[in-house]
């Protein structure tokens, strides 16, 4: 009898474990199927967060418009007299009027990349370099930045993969 009962206790606790891992399994995949969020600033600048990214306003904003930033995001930044100040850790963005970009900038990487959509983006360096000359971008033009050769270069963006990759980031987020 005493044997029946531990050994219903050790299925019964098996089986809580098994359901507990399902349920993580289950929480994990859906974080995977839909792994954007968005977040509305008080400016109206939207940014659309692809997994684990972050976007850190600092505590004036929207006073002070400038947001710190790690990962894979979109942004859509409306026109504002105000330009903003967008940093990782390799690159400083300075948008200024209305202007869609991605950025794919992980700050452990040794490169990192925006792309432009529309508008007008400035880039510089984040960080003290012999080659320190920003670089305008407009619509349709991209820049990538390789710290460990520090380098950095303007080329051109593929417009229609980076337009599907944002329409499905922003229709994923739209739909939680």
């Amino acid at each position: 009898m005493r044997n029946d009962r531990a050994r219903r206790a050790k299925i019964t606790l098996w089986g809580a474990l098994v359901l507990v891992g399902l349920g993580a399994v289950a929480f994990f995949h859906s974080r995977a199927l839909d792994p954007s969020r968005h977040l509305l600033l008080p400016d109206g600048t939207e940014v659309f967060l692809h997994r684990d990214a972050k976007a850190i306003p600092v505590p004036r904003f929207p006073e002070e418009r400038e947001l710190s930033v790690n990962g894979e995001m979109f942004f859509r930044v409306p026109e504002c007299a105000v330009p903003l100040t967008v940093r990782t850790s390799l690159l400083v963005l300075t948008v200024k009027g209305a202007s869609a970009f991605r950025m794919t900038a992980p700050s452990k990487a040794v490169g990192q990349q925006a792309e432009v959509l529309y508008g007008s983006i400035e880039v510089r360096k984040n960080y003290s370099s012999t080659h320190n000359q920003p670089e305008v971008l407009i619509g349709g033009q991209m820049v990538m930045i390789n710290r460990g050769i520090d380098l950095m270069e303007k080329e051109t963006a593929d417009l229609p993969q980076l337009r599907a990759w944002s329409d499905a980031l922003v229709a994923a987020a739209e739909g939680e």
